[in-house]
């Protein structure tokens, strides 16, 4: 296991591995600052997020954009596009999205989208690590008593897990694999906060048939947290309204399993 405990030891161990770009792929429009945000400010030089699911989907239902105070979906993906190019702007790196919906995600979309990332620069992918979603909240419970159990499992906030993330793990990570890029997973917050490293690493090993390396970042958690509440519309239904319990849930160390 390698340990890192701040900005400098982020970059260094970046030197090590000779990469000059950290591209992380994050399922919707908070995953990737909710997860790695310290990371992501230790090498915003070299970074960018790319987005996948940015979009309202024909037909969605409206309930999660009422619960987050909007009208519906369309006007609540809006604002969280806003929210995202503000926490980027604050971090520093760059980031793209992608414009999908939750049936739009297929194998041509994301082959578009590595060869964007390999055409971007003369080199290709030969130095650059793609972190994907390690899938930590799983499919979606399926049944009310599952539903339940997961609510009550999270205290009771949280929203619930997502088949997107896998979705989006499942096709970079086949797509990416004959590549020259470096790959690694990251564990998704707030969903990892209930779950082991080891039982994730046993699950991507179970799923993908990947071996893997756990990285831990201890990273400043009071900046983690201002970055954060710039996503003030997911805020309180994701981590509800007690800071005691956010700061416990961000606190936790940025994990990335290296296959």
């Amino acid at each position: 296991m390698t340990k890192l405990s701040n900005a400098t030891e982020v970059r260094s161990w970046l030197e090590q591995l000779g990469v000059e770009r950290v591209i992380v792929i994050s399922p919707h429009l908070d995953d990737a600052v909710f997860s790695v945000a310290g990371i992501l400010s230790a090498c915003r030089d070299r970074a960018e997020v790319i987005t996948v699911f940015t979009e309202r989907s024909a037909g969605q239902n409206d309930t999660w954009a009422r619960t987050t105070g909007f009208p519906d979906s369309a006007a609540e993906h809006l604002a969280r596009r806003q929210e995202d190019a503000l926490a980027m702007s604050r971090i520093g790196c760059g980031f793209q999205h992608l414009g999908c919906h939750q049936e739009h995600l297929d194998e041509r979309t994301v082959a578009q989208a590595v060869d964007a990332m390999t055409q971007s620069r003369t080199e290709g992918l030969s130095r650059t690590l793609v972190l994907l979603p390690a899938g930590a909240g799983g499919p979606t419970p399926s049944t009310p008593l599952a539903q339940l159990a997961w609510r009550l499992l999270r205290r009771p906030w949280g929203c619930m897990p997502h088949g997107e993330h896998e979705l989006a793990r499942d096709l970079f990570w086949q797509a990416l694999s004959g590549t020259q890029a470096r790959l690694g997973f990251y564990a998704e917050l707030p969903y990892a906060w209930a779950h082991s490293n080891k039982a994730l690493r046993e699950r991507l090993h179970q799923m993908l048939g990947c071996h893997t390396e756990l990285v831990e970042h201890r990273h400043d958690t009071a900046e983690k947290i201002r970055l954060v509440e710039l996503y003030a519309s997911q805020l309180i239904p994701i981590f509800g309204p007690n800071p005691a319990y956010r700061r416990r849930v961000l606190e936790r160390a940025e994990c990335l399993l290296m296959a």
